[in-house]
Formats: structure tokens, C-alpha cells, sequence
């Protein structure tokens, strides 16, 4: 291992992190929550790099102000995600980010045998403009939407197909960031940074379907092959429209847990 891969953080990333603390905080959302989008978001923009060394948590503690049972809940969860991890003797350390996990799913959450989230891997399969009307109409209204299509990968089980449409001249980043950025980051965090606010109310609706051949492909099951498809509408601030969202998903022997708001941190949190 590499000195560099064992570096401790520097003291401009952490003196950056209240900074951080005080831009994730959103009314509602619990402050572990908000140490864990704070930390995300550090390693995201590459200003804590894979392999940094964390302080310990008392040092956090004495850094931030937040209780040490606090920053205790959000770096368990950070390991969950697989944003950070834990070695025996040696401390936390900020994960290799070529895994591509995604961070705090909102939808795609698949019970494990232990009651947790199967993690998720997205990649996002393709971007176009969309004009034409659809089942996003009536939510999101006005033509000149941006589509993006990703396979999400649970686990090593099966994947979903996913169509998440949204309006880019409210939120530009979704039609100009590349497919490879697109990939690595959870949409939600993407909403709060262009909106700043969080995602409330989801309205969702499950139906079963033969799924469509070019799903078929996609997800690699037989043509004909019989799913679900969810569908979802998601909100913020006063009832405001953010994106609609189709999620087609195959035969599997997985529970899935639905949230009904944004703010909903999932059952291991």
C-alpha cells in the first residue's frame, strides 16, 4: 500500500467539513443523515480521496457539533454505503470509489436475509431529449425533458431498468454532466444540489407487466418475460414536481421496500 493511499486527512478537508455540515442541513433531516450527505459529498468532489485515513470518532467529535453517538450512527452508515471502511486496528478509511456503489438508495431497496439493503450498482445506459408526451405529463407537465436510463445492478442477484425523466432547465446538471459522473452519483443528492431541497412526497404506483422487449435485453431475461413496473413522482418543497420515474423489475425472490417520502432514511439508519 502506498503512502498516498494511507494519507490522514488534511486539515483543509476537515476544516472544510462544518462548512459542509451547514450546507447539507435541510429542516426535517436528522443530523447523522446530514454528517453522512456531508462526508458524500467531500468524497465526491474528490477532496477526500480513496484511502484518506479519518479521525477517530472522538476527534470528530471534538471538531463538529454534533454528539459523539451522532457521528457514531452516520459512519456506520457510511460503511453500510461503502463510502468509508473499517479496518481492524488501523482505523477508517475513505473507500475505492471503482466499486461504483450507490450511495443511500431511495428506490431500488431490495431486502438482504439480514433485514438491510442489497447494495446497488447504477450505470447509466444512455441520455436523450424527450418532447413527445408520455405518462410523465401529467407530472411534470411541459415538453423538453431530459431522459436518462441507467441498469441497476443488485447486488450480484439481477438488475432493474430504470427511466428517470426530468426538466433540465430546472436542474442543468442531469443533461451536462457525463454518463460516467451520471453513474457514480445517487440522483437525490444531484436534486439537493441544484434545488437545495430535499425530496419530500413520492407517489408510487406497481403493476404488473410483460416487460418490454428492449428491457428483456437490457436486464438479460427471456423475451416475454413477465415483471413489475414501478412507478414513481416525486416531490419537493410545497408539492412542487421533480422527476417521474419508471422502474422495470424482473422475477426475483427479494422483498422491496417502498419509501414514501424522500426524507425517508430506510431501515438500517
Amino acid at each position: 500500500m502506498t503512502q498516498a493511499a494511507t494519507q490522514h486527512a488534511p486539515a483543509a478537508a476537515l476544516a472544510e467539513l462544518p462548512v459542509r455540515l451547514e450546507r447539507c442541513g435541510r429542516p426535517g433531516v436528522p443530523k447523522y443523515l446530514v454528517l453522512r450527505d456531508a462526508v458524500v459529498q467531500a468524497v465526491t468532489a474528490g477532496d477526500w480521496p480513496a484511502g484518506m485515513r479519518l479521525p477517530n470518532e472522538a476527534e470528530l467529535a471534538a471538531r463538529l457539533p454534533l454528539s459523539l453517538g451522532t457521528i457514531q450512527r452516520a459512519l456506520r452508515l457510511l460503511v453500510e454505503d461503502g463510502v468509508i471502511v473499517r479496518r481492524q486496528g488501523q482505523g477508517s478509511f475513505v473507500a475505492e470509489r471503482g466499486v461504483g456503489r450507490m450511495h443511500a438508495p431511495l428506490h431500488c431497496r431490495f431486502l438482504d436475509d439480514a433485514g438491510g439493503y442489497l447494495p446497488v450498482y447504477p450505470e447509466v445506459t444512455d441520455r436523450y431529449a424527450v418532447d413527445a408526451p408520455g405518462p410523465w405529463s401529467a407530472h411534470l407537465g411541459a415538453p423538453g425533458l431530459v431522459c436518462i436510463e441507467r441498469r441497476l445492478r443488485i447486488a450480484d442477484e439481477f438488475s432493474v431498468f430504470s427511466r428517470f425523466y426530468a426538466d433540465p432547465r430546472r436542474m442543468p446538471a442531469f443533461a451536462t454532466l457525463p454518463a460516467r459522473k451520471l453513474s457514480g452519483e445517487n440522483f437525490k443528492d444531484i436534486i439537493w444540489r441544484e434545488s437545495a431541497q430535499p425530496i419530500g412526497r413520492i407517489s408510487q404506483c406497481l403493476s404488473t407487466l410483460k416487460l418490454p422487449l428492449a428491457v428483456c435485453r437490457v436486464l438479460g431475461v427471456r423475451a416475454g418475460c413477465i415483471g413489475q413496473l414501478l412507478e414513481v413522482c416525486a416531490f419537493v418543497g410545497r408539492d412542487s414536481p421533480i422527476y417521474y420515474q419508471e422502474l422495470y423489475i424482473p422475477p426475483n425472490a427479494r422483498r422491496m421496500h417502498l419509501a414514501g417520502d424522500g426524507r425517508d432514511p430506510g431501515l438500517g439508519a
